[in-house]
């Protein structure tokens, strides 16, 4: 018997794990697409250092272009009047285009991976949209399967007891407004029927003067 009942509350532990394991489906979906928005915030915090790199290296290789050009100008001007003075000016130029020949291939590796980093970037935050868009459908469907479980396992009794409710609404409705003289079909108890006989006497009769006036106009 003691091993009926452990192997019972077992198995009844197990059973209560598994239903937790499918109840907890959205809260799993939820901390997984939450590491999917961190890993977008991470990317998109490295892809911005990315770019202030690539800003920043392109940068060099344009001041190390203007250098090369502004001293290999001063060469220029200096070769009549100074030639050491110019051999140390295309020395620098020569070193400034050293540089650039150097930068020119990082600024271009940088680049296409500055290229390839937004692709991913975008494609994250692409993956997070449809997750979210999934997530929302799956919650809906879900709420919908739950009512009409609900529904199923009351059968009939649920619809019945709603209509005895609505019914008995509907009676007592009618109870106050018979007992406040507007149900339809009940007669006003403050109508006075002798008042509107002369009413509608009157009434047809000055439409029997309208008609006399109207035969009077058509005749010669």
């Amino acid at each position: 018997m003691h091993r009926l009942r452990v192997w019972t509350a077992s198995l009844l532990s197990r059973v209560d794990w598994m239903v937790s394991q499918i109840e907890n489906h959205e809260a799993v979906a939820r901390s997984a697409i939450e590491d999917v928005r961190q890993a977008a915030a991470r990317a998109k915090v490295q892809l911005a250092r990315v770019r202030q790199d690539g800003e920043a290296l392109r940068k060099r290789v344009a001041e190390q272009r203007e250098e090369e050009a502004v001293w290999r100008e001063r060469a220029r001007r200096c070769a009549p009047e100074d030639e050491e003075r110019a051999l140390e000016c295309l020395r620098r130029s020569n070193r400034a285009a050293r540089r650039v020949a150097e930068l020119s291939p990082r600024c271009d590796e940088h680049e296409r991976i500055e290229k390839q980093l937004a692709t991913d970037v975008a494609s994250i935050d692409d993956r997070l949209l449809r997750l979210n868009e999934q997530q929302n459908v799956l919650r809906t469907r879900q709420s919908r399967a739950e009512a009409l479980s609900r529904v199923r396992e009351t059968g009939g009794s649920l619809a019945s007891e709603i209509d005895d409710i609505l019914e008995r609404w509907e009676i007592r409705i009618v109870e106050r407004e018979i007992a406040g003289g507007c149900a339809p079909g009940v007669a006003d108890p403050s109508a006075d029927r002798f008042e509107d006989a002369f009413v509608n006497e009157e009434e047809r009769a000055a439409l029997r003067a309208q008609l006399a006036e109207l035969r009077a106009r058509d005749l010669p």
